[in-house]
C-alpha cells in the first residue's frame, strides 16, 4: 500500500470543484446531518462508519472531497481512499463549521 496522499482545500475551493463535478462527501453521523445539512443536490452522505462497506459508492475516476463537521472524520476518510488507491482524494479544511462561516449553502 502507499502512503496516504490527499490535498487538503478550503471550503470554497471544495464548492468550486463540487460545481466542476468532484464528488462531495459528508462523513458525519446522522445526529450531526441532521443539525446542519448541506444542500446540495449530488452530495453523498456516507458516515464514516459506513464507509468502508460502501466504497463501492465512489467513483475512482473523479475527485472526491470529505468532509466532517470540523474535518477529523474527513481527514480519516481522506487518509483511507488515498491509502487505498484513490488518486483524486481531498479533505475540507475545517468542515462544515468553516464551510458556513465562509456563507456557503447550508440548512438548519
Amino acid at each position: 500500500m502507499q502512503s496516504p496522499n490527499y490535498d487538503v482545500v478550503s471550503p470554497r475551493e471544495a464548492y468550486a470543484s463540487y460545481l466542476m463535478g468532484s464528488v462531495l462527501v459528508d462523513v458525519r453521523t446522522k445526529s450531526e446531518i441532521e443539525n446542519t445539512k448541506i444542500p446540495l443536490n449530488h452530495l453523498l452522505t456516507i458516515p464514516m462508519e459506513e464507509l468502508e462497506g460502501r466504497i463501492s459508492e465512489l467513483p475512482a475516476d473523479r475527485r472526491i472531497i470529505f468532509f466532517s463537521r470540523v474535518g477529523v472524520k474527513g481527514e480519516a476518510a481522506a487518509r483511507l481512499m488515498s491509502t487505498l488507491g484513490y488518486p483524486k482524494v481531498a479533505l475540507v479544511d475545517g468542515g462544515v463549521t468553516a464551510w458556513e462561516q465562509e456563507g456557503l449553502p447550508v440548512q438548519h
